[in-house]
């Protein structure tokens, strides 16, 4: 019972909160992360407005911390005249700024503690971090070649048993053609929810 309370709860939160992270994919990430987090670092790459952020870090046991890594500046997608600009992400200076709606979004769900923004490029938090990734959420630019990058900075941190998801598969051409290289690589399909696709490396 306690369990279903808290998935209430967890989701609950999410409401309000802008992004295009369905509740579908929301459960499979909490799922993930309350499956993975004892091997290792739980991250995730494009925290926008914080769904996946809240769907994570709610799975996580006190202690543990999701490391969300975004410039918060937003994805050219995001930014004026483009097609998913949202006005009220404009700081006073007229420039892309989500992290105090990140940070008020979290804290509202109650996962200040539970949550660690790193507000640097992809490539700069894989250069910091420290310990092995067990789940890594890829959600940031989505062209081929910024897809390609981000998993290329953080391969090397993977965990054995390491699981790695990327959103909007099927729907941008990023991340559903680096997924098809993954698999062509070796990695196998463990899971998927909407354009959610979870896969895992092979065991060297």
């Amino acid at each position: 019972m306690a369990g279903h309370w808290m998935a209430a709860k967890w989701e609950k939160s999410l409401k309000g909160v802008p992004g295009w992270l369905t509740i579908e994919e929301a459960r499979l990430l909490h799922h993930l992360a309350a499956r993975q987090h004892p091997a290792g670092i739980c991250v995730e790459v494009g925290a926008y407005q914080g769904r996946s952020a809240i769907a994570m870090a709610s799975a996580l046991p006190e202690g543990h911390r999701l490391l969300s890594v975004d410039t918060f500046a937003g994805s050219p997608e995001h930014q004026p005249g483009e097609s998913h600009f949202d006005p009220t992400t404009l700081d006073i200076a007229g420039s892309v700024d989500t992290l105090a709606a990140f940070l008020h979004n979290t804290g509202r769900a109650g996962l200040s503690t539970r949550v660690e923004p790193w507000r640097m490029t992809s490539t700069e938090a894989a250069g910091r971090v420290a310990g092995k990734v067990a789940l890594l959420f890829l959600d940031a630019d989505h062209s081929y070649a910024a897809v390609s990058a981000d998993i290329a900075a953080w391969r090397r941190h993977l965990h054995p048993g390491a699981i790695v998801v990327l959103h909007d598969v099927g729907d941008w051409e990023g991340p559903t053609r680096c997924a098809a290289d993954l698999l062509a690589q070796g990695f196998t399909r463990v899971d998927q929810a909407g354009s959610a696709l979870a896969l895992r490396p092979t065991p060297a």
